[in-house]
């Protein structure tokens, strides 16, 4: 299996243990990322990998789900909103069973793939790996907020490498995309892994 999979599918696999434990009446509980609650974040990654899986079919179907998602954009709709209209009452628990279902295959999908694939995104094209481990990152960002409104502490894995790397390799990117001069220098960065 791809690396890079393999550490999204695991933390796709934590995410859900966390998850599971919830109650009915956390799923609606306002978390401190913009105030999304547990069912607007599990929404917006389970959009997010509807939106990867659309790419790896191909650039029709993922130009045919970007337009269905502008169109709701178009009409005023955050992107929350947007996803919550996509998904209507998919929430709680049936919301982690499909999130779930669907990131572990999409983890499948993207493993099986030839390394030098390229696949269309919301900014430029993404080679497998890179994809991969910001399908990974959004799990993983996205994911604290739950943890801190839960108030459990996060045991650090190796797989943070790969997030860290993602920041690092877009540093340039990131300001180059809005026009900005990148500062320099580049700012070093070293982990210290659990292993």
């Amino acid at each position: 299996m791809l690396p890079q999979a393999a550490d999204f599918r695991a933390e796709a696999d934590e995410l859900r243990g966390l998850l599971s434990t919830l109650t009915a009446a956390d799923w609606d509980r306002a978390t401190l990322f913009k105030r999304w609650t547990v069912n607007d974040i599990v929404q917006h990654l389970h959009d997010g990998d509807l939106m990867a899986a659309a790419s790896v079919t191909g650039p029709e179907a993922f130009a045919i789900f970007r337009a269905e998602r502008q169109a709701l954009m178009d009409r005023g709709m955050t992107r929350v909103a947007a996803a919550r209209e996509r998904l209507g009452d998919l929430t709680g628990t049936r919301l982690l069973e499909r999130w779930h279902a669907k990131a572990v295959e999409l983890a499948d999908t993207l493993s099986a793939l030839p390394a030098d694939t390229r696949l269309k995104w919301a900014g430029p094209d993404m080679g497998v790996r890179m994809f991969t481990t910001a399908r990974q990152m959004e799990t993983w960002a996205h994911g604290q907020a739950i943890y801190d409104l839960m108030g459990i502490a996060r045991a650090p894995t190796d797989r943070l490498r790969n997030i860290a790397e993602i920041g690092v390799r877009t540093y340039g990117w990131t300001f180059a995309n809005r026009r900005r001069p990148v500062p320099g220098p580049v700012p070093f960065v070293r982990l210290t892994a659990p292993a």
